[in-house]
């Protein structure tokens, strides 16, 4: 007779992970190019995956991964994923605020806005060790100069944020489009905290290599970005775009009810830098399920008409 090993997890009711076809496993993420937006009417699976977001707290738990190096790819992978997906949102809500000045995408945008900042810290957990050991080398195979700026959903973004500084500078701006804006300041602190918890340095590949040569986006890094983060470009519907979000949130959520935001075996909480770590950036990671959560919502609520750049 030969002797099986039964996993911790024997005889628990199956849990449902529908991410990668396991617990920590990947799925690559289908895209449109920036700006182009098409709406197909059919909301049967963004309604499915938000109905079992909700249900998903009552769930059984998720088995926890097979090594720690496999929690934090699967992190730091799906956290970009997910970003690329609120940022091509973002578009389009922050359009809406700027042409109309909507109510409904202001506070759509201020909570992708901090969905997003929520992805930074959730991404950023490893040690200074872990992601200078498997993350940092793992980019510089791809590029020696690989960079965040070469992610071509968020030009933009920053683009249309800048605007919409603009156009309130000087002047009071109603309260959904001020949340808007302090949404995106907030998002700003938690990036440059997160950057200097991860390398103190700041001591990017960009920096380390070639300056400032290779920081504006071109087909070709853009392509070896995409290429990255499992990435691929065709043109798809807002709907699947949104359903591809809910699925990557369902699965983080399910992460963090398991192993929490600092794991056993690669705790970095103590890596946080005190100056930069305020309470803004505090804020988010106290409540970063909640944030992700009502990101997810707002996505969901983004759909709700055709959107005119």
């Amino acid at each position: 007779m030969i002797a099986v090993a039964l996993s911790s997890t024997a005889g628990r009711t199956p849990f449902d992970w529908e991410f990668g076809g396991y617990p920590y496993g990947l799925m690559p993420l289908i895209l449109p190019k920036p700006g182009l937006r098409w709406l197909d009417g059919d909301l049967t699976e963004v309604l499915r995956q938000s109905a079992k977001l909700s249900a998903d707290a009552g769930a059984p738990p998720a088995p926890d991964p097979h090594s720690i190096d496999q929690l934090l790819w699967f992190r730091w992978i799906t956290g970009n994923q997910a970003s690329s997906t609120f940022w091509q949102l973002l578009d389009d809500e922050l359009a809406l605020v700027l042409s109309d000045g909507l109510p409904t995408a202001a506070r759509n945008a201020a909570a992708l806005l901090d969905g997003y900042s929520a992805l930074l810290v959730y991404a950023g957990v490893p040690t200074r060790e872990a992601y200078a050991r498997l993350i940092r080398p793992a980019m510089a195979l791809q590029h020696r100069s690989f960079s965040g700026r070469w992610a071509v959903d968020y030009v933009p973004v920053m683009a249309k944020l800048l605007a919409l500084r603009g156009a309130y500078r000087g002047r009071m701006a109603p309260e959904d489009i001020a949340r808007v804006i302090e949404a995106s300041r907030v998002n700003h602190r938690v990036h440059v905290a997160v950057a200097a918890k991860l390398v103190p340095s700041d001591g990017s590949l960009l920096r380390a290599n070639d300056g400032l040569t290779l920081s504006k986006s071109t087909p070709e890094n853009v392509a070896l970005y995409d290429a990255f983060y499992s990435t691929a470009r065709e043109v798809t519907s807002r709907e699947r775009v949104v359903t591809q979000l809910l699925l990557r949130v369902r699965a983080i959520l399910q992460d963090l009810r398991v192993n929490g935001l600092y794991p056993a075996g690669s705790d970095s909480a103590h890596e946080r830098p005190a100056g930069l770590w305020d309470s803004k950036v505090a804020g988010i990671e106290a409540r970063i399920s909640d944030v992700l959560e009502a990101a997810a919502h707002a996505a969901v609520a983004a759909l709700r008409q055709p959107i005119t750049a």
